[in-house]
């Protein structure tokens, strides 16, 4: 019968005993185990693999690492991102700052227009302006060849704390039943808070043929003959406060008045003004 052979001891120094968690004990490699007539230097290795090259010192379990220089990669740091986004995109951000300095100036420019117009309505309520009061204080007829009618208003500011500047181009009509006898236009006037003085409008008439109810009235020198006609005038009046321009209003003003004759000593016998702002 063939005897059975005992292993020999360097295979069972080859046997690995897999390493306990902590790297000691019978997880060491037994260095008699390595057969120092093998050429280790000659079993080719694929490219790129590890270089592991054990220590002389096999008991250590040190190996030392050598990694080849071309699969060595430095990342660079965000910071270099940032930078050449900034290089590379210059007119983004000029855009940027620009479109952000045009949204600042029109939301300031909101905010002043929404503030002066609370202003103003806050002065409106506070002073409440009113219009002019007028009423006729005398009027005189010259008989020519086109009548001219002159006539002295007196013009009243209401207004305590606000002034009134009136413009030079206003119109003036005198009426007789509804019929236009003359025209012309109110002065330009400006007159403070409280203030009250008198003006002097002429009105002529465009035609030579008057009617005969006024003809009558300005040649009859020996009866009155009265008349009864209506004056209309279209004023713009600017409301001011200091040196602040506030409101523009424009005034209707219609005075019906009856004179006692259109001859000489023409007397207002009754009138009635009233003003109207627009």
């Amino acid at each position: 019968m063939e005897e059975r052979v005992p292993p020999s001891s360097a295979a069972g120094d080859l046997t690995d005993e897999p390493p306990n968690r902590h790297g000691h004990g019978h997880g060491r490699r037994n260095v008699s185990s390595y057969d120092d007539s093998f050429d280790y230097s000659s079993v080719s290795r694929p490219v790129g693999s590890l270089d592991l090259t054990p220590e002389e010192d096999y008991d250590s379990n040190t190996y030392v690492v050598q990694v080849p220089k071309d699969q060595i990669y430095r990342v660079p740091p965000p910071e270099n991102a940032r930078i050449v986004e900034k290089y590379r995109n210059p007119m983004n951000k000029r855009r940027n700052s620009c479109c952000t300095r045009v949204c600042w100036i029109i939301l300031v420019l909101f905010v002043i227009g929404i503030s002066i117009g609370i202003t103003l309505v806050i002065l409106h309520k506070v002073y409440s302006p009113k219009g002019a009061i007028l009423f006729i204080a005398d009027v005189h007829v010259k008989n020519q060849s086109r009548p001219r009618y002159e006539f002295t208003m007196k013009v009243k500011n209401p207004n305590e704390n606000v002034a009134i500047s009136y413009e030079n181009d206003g119109d003036a009509f005198l009426l007789l039943k509804k019929k236009k006898l003359a025209t012309g236009k109110f002065p330009q006037l400006e007159q403070e808070g409280g203030d009250s003085r008198n003006v002097r409008i002429t009105l002529t008439s465009s035609n030579t043929i008057v009617p005969v109810e006024v003809s009558k009235s300005m040649h009859d020198k020996k009866t009155e003959r009265a008349v009864s006609l209506q004056l209309e005038m279209n004023l713009k009046g600017e409301m001011n406060i200091g040196f602040l321009n506030l409101w523009s209003k424009d005034m209707h003003v219609v005075c019906d008045f009856k004179v006692s004759t259109l001859s000489t000593g023409t007397k207002v016998l009754s009138q009635k003004c009233d003003t109207q702002i627009k």
